[in-house]
């Protein structure tokens, strides 16, 4: 008998809960929502270790209260996602300028489209200014210091050239006038040393650019010429 007037305590409990997190929701919306979560983190804790408030620490009470807390945490995000949506729907037909602003806070992706369509000046000047930030940003990646890594990655197009490739030694150092001459453009110059067709090892040289993409990490030479 006892068991059965608590098992109907918890279930007037619960509806009692859910009946004051739905209001709060239709209320305020952010406020069910942190409400909501704040209940689902103490039963989940209650439920792992048994501990916590009193009244709650009963893991089958504290698992039911995270089931309840849990969906009204999802349905709450989607109600604030709703009335958000409308508010900035209803912002857009009565004050664009602020519909903008007010978005790009949110998410600066969308911004930029729907700035296409509202201000197509300011997008046109917005796609400039990404344009020459995201040119300097691929330029910064192109320095000096790449130097020997273009000296490495043209000595693959080098070997190719050879009659022996497989025996081709390059010095740990590229020669002298290898460097950044701009544009992610490399000027490389070296020496080797490799087989001929009759076996013996000759000094080579060669003298080519080499491009480098930062968007792929990748290099192309562009020019090689091997003495």
């Amino acid at each position: 008998m006892k068991a059965f007037v608590r098992s109907q305590i918890l279930v007037l409990e619960l509806i009692a809960l859910g009946v004051v997190l739905l209001l709060l929701q239709r209320a305020n919306p952010s406020a069910q929502t942190l409400a909501s979560t704040a209940l689902f983190v103490v039963a989940t804790f209650t439920l792992f270790t048994g501990k916590g408030f009193p009244h709650f620490r009963h893991r089958g009470k504290a698992l039911l209260i995270m089931f309840l807390s849990g969906f009204f945490v999802l349905s709450g995000a989607v109600v604030f996602d709703q009335e958000r949506e409308a508010h900035l729907a209803e912002l857009r037909e009565t004050d664009p300028a602020a519909f903008l602003a007010e978005l790009r806070k949110i998410d600066e992706d969308r911004w930029f489209a729907q700035l296409r369509e509202l201000d197509p000046d300011a997008h046109a000047a917005e796609a400039g200014r990404r344009a020459t930030l995201a040119e300097a940003e691929r330029l910064a990646q192109c320095t000096d210091q790449k130097a020997s890594q273009a000296y490495v990655m043209i000595q693959a197009d080098v070997r190719r050239g050879l009659i022996a490739p497989s025996t081709a030694e390059f010095p740990g150092r590229y020669g002298a006038g290898t460097r950044h001459v701009g544009d992610c453009v490399y000027q490389v110059n070296g020496h080797f040393d490799a087989q001929n067709g009759f076996g013996a090892m000759l000094r080579g040289t060669f003298s080519g650019t080499t491009r480098y993409f930062p968007e792929s990490g990748s290099w192309q030479t562009q020019s090689l010429s091997v003495n």
